[in-house]
């Protein structure tokens, strides 16, 4: 039996992949649930062994394969060769409708059209893109009612700002919420919008007076005193181009390279 999760969307295509597995769990032994690596050439070689063997104690085994790629790669050691994915295929079609392994193929791209064949009944297949503006609305309100609570909507509307449609930061962020003394009001309410410090990354953004950015970077610098590792990451969340990626790529770099401070690359942002 096949599975294969894809999609950008990692955190509920993880979040599918672990609700897999745990039910698994519940029915067989932990001894027939292996995780193997594809990007590792010897990981696909302890699959292929793992694939090949039959255990007379686990009736149903469960295989989980990360890092898939259909593209060959050239060096040795750095993910599967031709070869490798020929033999792939071959134990893919004997397990197609097998029903002693499971086969769950977790990957952020979809299967290339030469893997098509595997894609159809009784494959199950469940895709998980980026999720749309309307639907980051919708996934706040499932997973902050999942944790407890119940989110308002100029809470929503600050995370959404912040995080745009990056799930992971999202439910990091709702999770942290719980966290407060144990009640998850007094930590929502450090999120809202009447804090200023969206709105003002905002300006800082999008503004196109020099002024207003500028006395927007200078609030928020000075007078919150927000850390301005902060407020650059929030800014790397909500991409207006291509062109603003690659500046803010750049700024990284040379962050990271010691070659500029976050408080030279913040004003360097609002002087463009």
């Amino acid at each position: 039996m096949l599975i294969f999760l894809y999609g950008a969307d990692s955190y509920r295509r993880i979040q599918k992949l672990s609700e897999i597995v745990e039910a698994f769990r519940k029915k067989q032994s932990n001894l027939s649930y292996e995780r193997f690596d594809l990007s590792d050439e010897e990981e696909f070689f302890k699959f292929q062994s793992f694939a090949g063997n039959r255990s007379i104690f686990d009736p149903v085994r469960l295989a989980v394969l990360d890092g898939f790629d259909p593209s060959p790669f050239k060096k040795k050691g750095e993910g599967l060769t031709a070869s490798n994915l020929k033999e792939l295929k071959a134990i893919l079609k004997t397990h197609f409708e097998a029903k002693d392994l499971v086969i769950v193929i977790n990957s952020d791209k979809k299967p290339a059209a030469t893997f098509n064949a595997f894609l159809k009944s009784p494959t199950q297949v469940q895709e998980f893109p980026v999720l749309t503006d309307a639907e980051i609305t919708n996934f706040i309100k499932r997973t902050a009612k999942a944790l407890g609570f119940t989110i308002d909507a100029q809470t929503t509307y600050a995370l959404i700002q912040t995080f745009g449609g990056n799930s992971w930061g999202i439910a990091t962020e709702l999770e942290k919420m719980t966290l407060a003394d144990g009640q998850a009001k007094q930590a929502l309410s450090i999120h809202k919008p009447a804090d200023n410090f969206f709105p003002l990354v905002n300006t800082l953004k999008y503004s196109r007076s020099l002024r207003d950015r500028l006395v927007a970077l200078e609030v928020i610098l000075s007078d919150r005193k927000d850390e301005p590792a902060k407020v650059f990451n929030m800014l790397v969340y909500r991409l207006r181009d291509q062109a603003e990626a690659n500046l803010l790529a750049d700024y990284d770099v040379a962050v990271k390279s010691g070659k500029l401070e976050y408080e030279e690359v913040l004003l360097d942002y609002a002087l463009h």
